[in-house]
């Protein structure tokens, strides 16, 4: 039996995959779209260089 397997069985371990799975998900996506934000925006790759950048 896998890990995930293991964890599906267990009602908490459901419960975990339910809401952490996807949760996970949008923290990622969220943090991809910033970062192609500032990409597309400012040309800069953090908000440090963005900021700098501001006081120049």
């Amino acid at each position: 039996m896998t890990p995930l397997q293991m964890f599906g069985a267990n009602p908490l371990g459901s419960l975990v995959l339910a809401l952490v799975i996807p949760l996970l998900v949008v923290v990622f996506g969220t943090y991809v779209g910033v970062l192609m934000a500032l990409q597309s925006f400012f040309g800069e790759s953090s908000w440090q260089d963005v900021s700098t950048a501001e006081k120049e």
